[in-house]
């Protein structure tokens, strides 16, 4: 079978497939390309300094999904070639572990990980609706796509919105400069507090400057500039202690064993990740 990167299909996504009904044309004709996941945008560092607590939303969901009674794969094989709306529900529950799979992929920079399930549902819903089993071919391959797709239209959205927002928000700043007035702090308490004030005027202190600023920040805000927040290591430990992808789950002990790493490594791989799973980095951009 041909190979499709998701870097590739990413592009495809957003440049040419926001449509369901022109995505699902694009299937029919790459129908025998498996989707690759190449971890093309994960973050360097294995372990990031998080202060805050995890929740325990992900902690939950994520075991809940591991736990759930599925029907069989020889089941869901039979269900696939009459798809009715009775075994909808089965087909989806069975499958939500490979949207929460492929959503560690995208636990980018200020994006929640529980949104990007949420969104990979509605792709792994609309699979169920749109698969044929005579021409779809394979349908957890063909389920990625969607699921994927989703996903990458809800980050690319966010991404647009933001990208707007600091627009107008430098706009203003051109269009007003000069003409806003800063609180001057008093000169004695600053001495007295032994404190520096950095104003506004001090960041952006020219037109140049904000014009500076401004295509700084527009070309960060961009949906392939994003690194994913776990790190490749991070993702194999979190599909292997639930069991994604895999005919177990394995213990932590088990996971060092097969990833060879130093005792001790895999719990701290596994807590540093679910820590970044259950929190939102807030410095988005800047």
């Amino acid at each position: 079978m041909q190979k499709l990167s998701i870097k590739e299909l990413e592009k495809e996504i957003i440049v040419n497939y926001k449509d369901d009904d022109d995505f699902r044309e694009f299937l029919d004709d790459n129908i025998d390309k498996e989707l690759i996941f190449d971890n093309h945008y994960t973050g360097s560092k294995e372990f990031e300094d998080i202060d805050e607590f995890a929740e325990e939303t992900v902690i939950d969901y994520l075991e809940e999904l591991s736990n759930m009674e599925v029907i069989s794969d020889e089941e869901e094989n039979n269900y696939l070639k009459d798809i009715n709306e009775s075994v909808k529900e089965k087909i989806i529950v069975k499958n939500l572990n490979e949207v929460a799979s492929i959503a560690f992929n995208y636990v980018k920079t200020g994006i929640a990980y529980m949104d990007v399930v949420q969104e990979g549902t509605v792709g792994l819903i609309k699979a169920v609706d749109y698969y044929d089993s005579d021409k779809n071919g394979d349908f957890k391959n063909y389920s990625k796509y969607w699921i994927s797709r989703e996903i990458v239209l809800y980050i690319e959205s966010k991404v647009a919105d933001i990208r707007n927002e600091f627009k107008n928000f430098f706009k203003n700043k051109k269009e007003n400069f000069g003409k806003e007035h800063h609180h001057n702090h008093d000169h004695d308490e600053e001495h007295q507090h032994n404190e520096v004030y950095l104003k506004e005027e001090d960041i952006l202190p020219t037109i140049e400057s904000i014009e500076k600023r401004e295509k700084m920040v527009e070309k960060r805000i961009d949906f392939f500039t994003l690194e994913n927040r776990l790190s490749e290591r991070q993702m194999e430990v979190l599909n292997y202690y639930f069991g994604f992808g895999k005919n177990k789950r394995f213990s932590i002990f088990e996971i060092e064993d097969v990833l060879k790493l130093e005792s001790g490594q895999g719990e701290e791989l596994f807590q540093s990740a679910l820590l970044i799973l259950s929190t939102v980095e807030g410095k988005m951009f800047l």
